[in-house]
């Protein structure tokens, strides 16, 4: 029996919109001493199984023509939170046709469905409280508290232990029609 291991599927965005994103999110690495990471939006956590399976099971989304389109992303403002994973983030305002691809990636996964605050984190990290709120207000963070990024990819990730050990298991393009 291979080993269970947890995984998220994450949704990423594209474009030069995304790029600015991932300017951001080293930069801010570097400036509190955290890890940078890749731009994106968690669909699904706290999966766990194989990976191989999980990502068999992933290409289950291909079967569903209406799962596999490009979403829009619109940040509706900076936040933070008190988990090293949800430190300071963009809040990205929920829609229909990202509640449509979460309920798909669920079914097609077997994950079981939990709340879901769309969001795009900026840094991980155990900040104190003032620290995460004066990132939240930084100019650069406001800048793109309203920004629009078009998600053209699904990545199986496999995060368990120390963030400079995931790594992407699988990717699917989400396919313009």
């Amino acid at each position: 029996m291979a080993q269970e291991t947890a995984f998220a599927l994450w949704l990423i965005p594209g474009g030069a919109p995304a790029a600015r994103l991932e300017e951001l999110i080293e930069a801010l690495a570097r400036e509190t001493g955290g890890l940078p990471f890749a731009p994106h939006l968690t669909l699904l956590g706290g999966l766990r199984g194989d990976g191989g399976a999980l990502a068999a099971r992933l290409g289950r989304l291909r079967g569903d023509a209406g799962a596999l389109r490009p979403v829009a992303l619109e940040a509706r403002g900076p936040a933070t939170g008190g988990t090293r994973h949800q430190c300071v983030f963009l809040d990205v305002t929920p829609s229909e046709p990202l509640a449509a691809l979460r309920r798909a990636a669920e079914a097609a996964l077997g994950a079981s469905e939990a709340p879901f605050r769309p969001h795009v984190s900026l840094v991980y990290g155990e900040l104190p409280a003032a620290r995460r709120k004066e990132l939240a207000a930084d100019p650069r963070v406001l800048a793109l508290a309203h920004e629009v990024w078009r998600a053209d990819r699904l990545e199986l990730w496999a995060v368990e232990g120390q963030t400079e050990r995931w790594r992407c298991v699988e990717g699917v393009a989400l396919e313009r029609r």
